[in-house]
């Protein structure tokens, strides 16, 4: 499930993200993580509900989402 819009999507078809030390990084297979859908990673509005919701740098947030969207 979407963490910023609540759909549900098979895993495959999410980007998994978790946070650590106040940034979020993709996730590594250790701790808790959520996961975002592909439309959400590119709409404005869910990416400052994200940055905000997370206290994350907003070009940070959007750099790691475009690289982790380009290489899957």
């Amino acid at each position: 499930m979407c963490i910023a819009c609540r759909s549900r999507l098979p895993q495959n078809n999410l980007i998994r993200l978790k946070q650590v030390n106040n940034h979020i990084v993709r996730y590594d297979g250790i701790g808790r993580s959520f996961y975002l859908c592909d439309e959400c990673s590119t709409n404005e509005k869910k990416i400052k509900g994200l940055i905000k919701r997370f206290k994350e740098n907003e070009e940070r947030l959007v750099e790691l989402l475009k690289e982790l969207k380009k290489n899957g």
